[in-house]
């Protein structure tokens, strides 16, 4: 069992994930909180994101696999086609033993175990073989993988329809879907099997019931993104979106170039996964608003850092390694991104059009979502023509859609709601 409280009078809570900027930034916005409200925080997570743990004031300790900076491990880790294998067959599965001991180590001392849905997939089997109280925690909506919505991972699209329009068809997809991919996390199962973990009735598959907290599960996504289905699990509560704010002031070049043109501004961002397989998509960014008569932004992080773009750029367009988006979104015209489900929220916050280019994930149905909302054209290829751009821009109705979605996220605290939530936990840890 979990130990007692932490000596400062809180109580000790240990977060874990994995993978991209993406899915640390909730968790690092959790643990902010809870820190100002008196408990302890630790952070397992991979070595690549010890700074910025540390930067956010809270505890780190190091959970593997650790990812490697190279493109040809990105370019299979964001494979619109294979992403999804890749990453449990070649990456979590078979690094779930040193998984195993780095997060056991972590709540060893722990109150309370927070894990993300899907990637931390030693936490469930940390949880069974120790007893602490375990919170998971579920960021896009697709990841409840409901046979009431339409399944937008399927690589043929009329059979995502199909699905869509009949939960007994998209039951069965399912069925064959889990046996499928029961092989891409069989070194889960086996460690399951060789710690004593009792499987009950039915298997719990870990990338789907079995990546579930029987005690609680958080949807931390805006209903606007996802409401609840029948098949939810019992426990999940929605408590919205929780965005990291890193408050810092605009860089004074930054500001001057947002405000010096009368042109329209198109801003192009990819996900920090999917601007390490960035391809030529910056260069094709900056040709599209040429064409379309149009200022651009290209905020360019991670690997694709090195694209090659001309030199210097036109006084038109400005590239930067990172832009705070609550900053910068509400001076575009055009929002350009990959469909992460963060940047896809603060779009919708700043009230503006959008036009996703997804890449691989979750990023097709988030961008499906938006599509659905009347406030986003999705493009399903990496490139972006000026064509696009001017639609989106002209088009009057998603402008007015957007702009009224916006209220309804701003009144959203997807952050005190989930810690509200872990604190109610605690109290029965």
């Amino acid at each position: 069992m979990s130990a007692t409280a932490s000596t400062s009078g809180g109580r000790h809570i240990v977060f874990a994930t994995t993978g991209s900027l993406g899915d640390l930034h909730p968790f690092l916005a959790l643990g902010g909180e809870l820190r100002r409200r008196g408990h302890r925080v630790t952070l397992a997570t991979s070595a690549v994101h010890r700074e910025h743990v540390s930067k956010a004031g809270l505890d780190f300790h190091h959970m593997r696999p650790d990812p490697e900076d190279s493109p040809a491990f990105h370019a299979r880790y964001m494979h619109p086609k294979t992403g999804g294998e890749f990453v449990y067959r070649h990456y979590l599965g078979p690094a779930i033993r040193d998984s195993y001991e780095d997060l056991a180590r972590a709540a060893a001392k722990a109150d309370l175990l927070v894990s993300q849905s899907l990637m931390a997939l030693a936490a469930p089997l940390v949880a069974a073989r120790t007893g602490i109280r375990w919170v998971s925690a579920v960021l896009q909506p697709m990841s409840f993988f409901s046979v009431h919505e339409r399944p937008n991972y399927l690589p043929l699209q009329l059979l995502s329809w199909l699905c869509g329009r009949s939960p007994e068809l998209h039951g069965r997809v399912f069925h064959y879907v889990r046996k499928h991919t029961e092989e891409w996390v069989r070194p889960v199962m086996e460690l399951r099997h060789e710690l004593g973990i009792a499987d009950g009735i039915e298997q719990r598959h870990p990338m789907y019931e079995g990546q579930h907290s029987p005690s609680r599960v958080l949807a931390m996504f805006s209903p606007l993104l996802g409401k609840p289905q029948p098949d939810w699990p019992q426990p999940a509560v929605q408590t919205g979106t929780a965005l990291y704010r890193q408050e810092q002031p605009m860089p004074p070049e930054l500001q001057h170039f947002l405000h010096q043109s009368s042109l329209p501004l198109a801003v192009f961002t990819l996900s920090s996964a999917a601007s390490n397989d960035a391809g030529d998509f910056y260069r094709d960014s900056l040709h599209a608003a040429e064409a379309a008569g149009m200022r651009a932004l290209l905020v360019m992080g991670g690997l694709a850092a090195g694209s090659v773009l001309p030199q210097p750029l036109p006084p038109w367009a400005m590239r930067v390694d990172y832009a705070a988006f609550e900053q910068v979104f509400p001076h575009a015209a055009v929002i350009v991104h990959s469909g992460g489900i963060a940047t896809s929220f603060k779009a919708l916050q700043a009230g503006k059009p959008q036009i996703v280019v997804p890449h691989a994930h979750d990023q097709l149905d988030n961008a499906m979502r938006l599509a659905r909302l009347g406030v986003a054209d999705v493009i399903q290829g990496r490139r972006i023509d000026a064509g696009r751009l001017r639609k989106v821009l002209a088009d009057r109705q998603m402008q007015q859609r957007a702009a009224a979605l916006a209220d309804e996220t701003r009144g959203e605290n997807g952050v005190a709601s989930a810690c509200d939530e872990i604190e109610e936990q605690l109290a029965h840890a």
